[in-house]
């Protein structure tokens, strides 16, 4: 019986959570095509799986397999279905929506920068909104979000620290390997951590006040 409450309780923190993945996939997507940069991780993605001859998608989830290895080893307690949700669903949901767009808009849609730039907003804004919600459900973060906690633990660096050093690896990685880089790459480095833990705290301030169950 506790086990079927339970399982109750966790149903809609893992709806959440594959709906907010998802919705990163689907921004992800347009981010791309937009081709004004992208997030550090997704910019180290992009540029190194036009490298080969896999999709965005299985890249993404080859390269969080392999970091899920030391992070299970150091940091397990950062793990959960969440993580699992993050390294199969972004990846796949970004290479589906980005054929879906690409099937639906004729050549030179987006060609131009006004236009580009006026669809950046609210891409922005529903990714930063679905991953303040995939991180505010406590099951689990990603593999690569996890490398700062595990780096600030294993130094004396603070996460700040440990987060910077993590992003700008990434991010002259995939700008070494051709990814795009822009004012959403800009933007995202510089903001994205501190609106998503804004968010997450409205998130965590309104399950404080009506319970998880009510989510």
């Amino acid at each position: 019986m506790r086990s079927i409450h339970e399982f109750h309780a966790l149903l809609p923190r893992l709806t959440a959570v594959l709906l907010s993945n998802m919705m990163m996939g689907f921004a992800t997507a347009w981010v791309f095509r937009i081709g004004l940069g992208s997030d550090p991780c997704s910019t180290m993605n992009a540029g190194i799986a036009s490298h080969l001859p896999i999709s965005y998608g299985t890249w993404s989830l080859l390269l969080n397999a392999v970091l899920l290895l030391a992070v299970f080893k150091y940091e397990r307690r950062l793990l959960g279905i969440g993580t699992i949700c993050n390294m199969v669903l972004c990846g796949y949901a970004a290479d589906f929506f980005g054929w879906c767009i690409d099937q639906a808009l004729p050549a030179g849609a987006l060609d131009s920068l006004a236009l580009r730039a006026l669809i950046a907003v609210p891409v922005l804004v529903i990714f930063i909104l679905a991953a303040a919600v995939y991180m505010s459900m406590d099951l689990g973060v990603a593999p690569y979000d996890a490398l700062p906690y595990l780096l600030s633990h294993r130094t004396r660096l603070s996460f700040r620290q440990a987060r910077t050093i993590v992003d700008v690896t990434a991010l002259a990685i995939g700008i070494a390997a051709g990814a795009a880089f822009g004012p959403v790459t800009v933007v995202m480095a510089c903001s994205l951590g501190t609106a998503i833990s804004w968010v997450s705290r409205q998130i965590h301030g309104r399950l404080a006040g009506h319970g998880h169950d009510a989510l």
